[in-house]
């Protein structure tokens, strides 16, 4: 790994102390964090957290909304504070009040949060706090803490040998697993201590304030939103983005004691578009739900007490399902992708790099060339795609039957695999609509194998449930 170009002009640790000097007439020092980690992994880390974000959620396409947000954000991005980090900005459709940026400069604003804002200045504001956190290096160092990527994350359960290791090396579905729960997972790097958050808001002000924006939007804001906990009316995800940014004392009185040391100016900085961005985002449609979403375990739950004996429980955003304990679950790749629930030597790395289903289970979720799935339609759509990609697969009349009690599907397919010795497979294709989607579990096994394996499929089978 390269060594980081970056010098630091100041001695940190990674505890940071507050002792409000400004009253005595010295100003707040604000500290860029220690690290083990270089500049250049804490960009890459970024850029693969915001892979994942972006397979989860849905970014906003409107040029209008996009100008505006990069607009303010590259502004700040240009003052000393930010500490030159390659930032970009995107608006995430989300009526939740939330915003966060990841290390090295990825940031995504939720719709929620521009219904929320009253002015331009609100949104400067939350920007430059959460760009501060990168500026800062708070990230990186809560990154640091960790000792691997997957210890971060802590997923599925890492699926290290269900492929096999060459040469030490951690296998796919182990570098899969490492890579994690998605935007559960992302609470690591975006939730932080007090001390972090009156770091960033002091480092956000001043970063306001060299770009032309009053500083004191930014912590009215946050005042305003902390002020509305807990009354009824308050906004959509409120909760969530307070338990992200725990109240560090009175922010307006400490934001405005930092005034006092900064250069005399008005802070006249606008766009004059704010207006008209916040009735383009209030006019777009619903989000729509992505299938990485519905992948991804949930942060949290405990495990079903129904499980037939010697199984764990696989819980995602969309469903649940148990496999055996001596299998592994992850996706694979650093993307997400399918999920793979197999026991060892299941899956094997395709020549093109990706993964060849040999023995156990998949699931995945289609969504049709137009419109909302319907459940025989859509499958025969999927089938007839399986076959133009496959000139050995053969696939019997659908029967029907129910799981997680919703109408279901049940197409046997038979095809061949790349192993030699004993190529023929047996498939077991499973559909049910879910989110407008094709829901679609694979069972996959040689014929050598099926009687061994019917028993545990039946048995994973009838731990499928959905949320609703």
């Amino acid at each position: 790994m390269k060594r980081s170009t970056l010098v630091l002009a100041v001695v940190c640790t990674l505890t940071v102390h507050f002792t409000f000097a400004q009253t005595s007439g010295k100003q707040t020092q604000v500290k860029i964090q220690k690290t083990s980690m270089t500049r250049e992994a804490e960009i890459k880390l970024g850029k693969e957290a915001a892979t994942q974000i972006e397979r989860e959620t849905e970014v906003v396409k409107n040029a209008e909304i996009e100008t505006w947000l990069n607009q303010i954000g590259q502004d700040l991005a240009k003052t000393p504070q930010a500490n030159a980090y390659p930032y970009y900005f995107k608006l995430v459709n989300d009526d939740s009040i939330n915003a966060f940026a990841l290390p090295g400069g990825p940031m995504y604003v939720h719709t929620g949060l521009i219904k929320a804002a009253a002015t331009e200045g609100e949104v400067a504001g939350v920007l430059a706090h959460e760009m501060s956190h990168v500026a800062l290096r708070h990230g990186a160092a809560q990154m640091g803490k960790q000792q691997t990527w997957g210890t971060l994350f802590g997923v599925l359960g890492a699926a290290a040998g269900a492929i096999g290791s060459q040469n030490g090396q951690c296998g796919m579905l182990c570098q899969a697993g490492q890579i994690g729960a998605g935007i559960g997972g992302m609470a690591v790097l975006t939730k932080f201590s007090r001390g972090f958050e009156q770091d960033a808001d002091l480092n956000g002000a001043r970063m306001m304030a060299a770009s032309g924006y009053n500083p004191m939007d930014m912590s009215r804001f946050f005042d305003k939103l902390a002020a509305q906990s807990g009354a009824a009316s308050k906004s959509s995800g409120l909760e969530q983005w307070l338990s992200s940014h725990p109240a560090s004392g009175n922010r307006s009185q400490y934001v405005a004691q930092d005034i006092r040391f900064y250069p005399k100016r008005d802070y006249t900085t606008s766009t004059g578009n704010f207006t008209r961005v916040k009735q383009a985002v209030a006019s777009l449609a619903p989000p729509k739900l992505k299938p990485a979403a519905l992948l991804t375990a949930k942060a949290g739950t405990s495990p079903r007490t129904n499980l037939p004996a010697g199984f764990k429980d696989m819980q995602a955003a969309g469903f649940s399902i148990a496999y055996p304990s001596n299998w592994q679950a992850g996706q694979a790749n650093q993307g997400g992708g399918s999920l793979y629930l197999i026991p060892q030597g299941g899956a094997t790395q395709t020549q093109n790099g990706g993964l060849e289903l040999l023995v156990g289970g998949m699931i995945d979720y289609y969504r049709p060339e137009t419109g909302a799935a319907t459940l025989e339609a859509t499958t025969n759509e999927l089938i007839r795609g399986l076959e133009k990609g496959d000139a050995n697969l053969r696939a019997e009349r659908p029967s029907r039957l129910d799981i997680g009690g919703k109408a279901a599907l049940l197409t046997k397919i038979t095809t061949k695999t790349s192993l030699t010795r004993e190529p023929e497979q047996t498939v077991f294709l499973y559909t049910v609509v879910r989110n407008e989607m094709l829901w679609n579990l694979v069972f996959a096994t040689p014929p050598s194998r099926s009687a061994e394996l019917s028993s545990v499929f039946r048995q994973m089978l009838q731990t499928v449930q959905f949320p609703d």
